[in-house]
């Protein structure tokens, strides 16, 4: 699939920023747990989902400097974001709208100028 770049680069970034939330916050200093990344097409969309296993952390009221942006950043990169957290873990799911894109024939050389 050919998206726009402005598209996949919002699409890593949200991507990297749930998934450095599952990292940071999901589980306990120095343990392991596991954390799912899925995407997938969708007729006129791109939904990603990052899933954990671990506790939720809410966000802190004063996150200091560098902490607190992840949430908002997902928020304002995607179309759609809705965070799930839970007894049995946290799910982030973000989605993206794919831009309508002709390549028949006829379109082409129209585009072309013919």
């Amino acid at each position: 699939m050919d998206l726009p770049e402005d598209t996949t680069d919002a699409i890593a970034l949200a991507a990297y920023e749930a998934m450095i939330n599952v990292v940071t916050h999901a589980y306990p200093a120095g343990a392991d747990g596991p954390m799912e990344l899925s995407a997938e097409l969708r007729g006129a969309t791109v939904d990603v989902t990052v899933s954990d296993r671990g506790r939720w952390e809410p966000p802190a009221p004063d996150p200091g400097p560098l902490h607190g942006r992840g949430l908002p950043l997902i928020r304002a990169l995607s179309e759609r974001a809705d965070i799930s957290p839970g007894p049995g873990g946290t799910t982030v799911r973000m989605r993206w709208p794919v831009p309508e894109r002709s390549t028949s024939p006829f379109d082409l050389a129209t585009a072309a100028g013919q």
